[in-house]
């Protein structure tokens, strides 16, 4: 089994902020792309620690149809999440609406159930920070909105069935230690 939970952690980040704001251009940073037109929103993702030791199911699921069994993992996450808003500075007023916009929403009934529905939840938000940020041809705007959410996954796995047990048994009636004789017994175990 291979997880990505950056991945899967950006496809929340992405769908709680398109949800919200669906006009945003809005991209994750280390892509390979052209830059999109200002004003945009990059996500990025600055670290992911796991938080303790994950939580087992504890007993095994199985399904009726098939007889397959699976156990159930929880991890939990702190996930450090820096959004940034670039554009050019005539794009001032627009990028400080959008870094405020989404600041706020994050608190809102609307952006706590998108969170909830993304295995999001908000720990803190650190304050809006402005930086000017002069380029070859322009002058950019840039605020940054550092945010700490934790991230909840669930790791599936099917689970292993031992299908039949063989005993072979030993004896010696003799005393002696000479004569043994061999008798495997095979017991098959029934999943249902």
């Amino acid at each position: 089994m291979i997880l990505d939970v950056y991945k899967d952690l950006e496809d929340s980040l992405f769908d709680l902020v398109s949800k919200q704001f669906p006009d945003w251009r809005t991209i994750f940073s280390f892509q390979n792309g052209p830059e999109p037109k200002t004003p945009y929103l990059l996500i990025d993702v600055k670290r992911l620690d796991s938080v303790g030791a994950g939580q087992n199911s504890g007993k095994v699921t199985v399904d009726t149809d098939t007889g397959e069994g699976t156990t159930t993992t929880t991890q939990d996450y702190k996930a450090k999440v820096r959004f940034e808003f670039v554009g050019k500075y005539e794009n001032n007023t627009s990028l400080a609406e959008m870094v405020h916009a989404m600041e706020a929403s994050l608190r809102t009934q609307r952006g706590l159930e998108l969170q909830r529905a993304n295995n999001l939840s908000l720990y803190s938000v650190s304050g809006v920070e402005r930086v000017r940020l002069p380029r070859d041809t322009d002058m950019y705007m840039y605020y940054q909105l550092d945010v700490v959410f934790g991230y909840c996954i669930q790791i599936i796995e099917e689970q292993q069935w031992i299908e039949a047990v063989t005993l072979i048994e030993n004896f010696d009636d003799s005393g002696s230690g000479s004569q043994n004789v061999s008798d495997p017994v095979t017991i098959n175990i029934s999943r249902r």
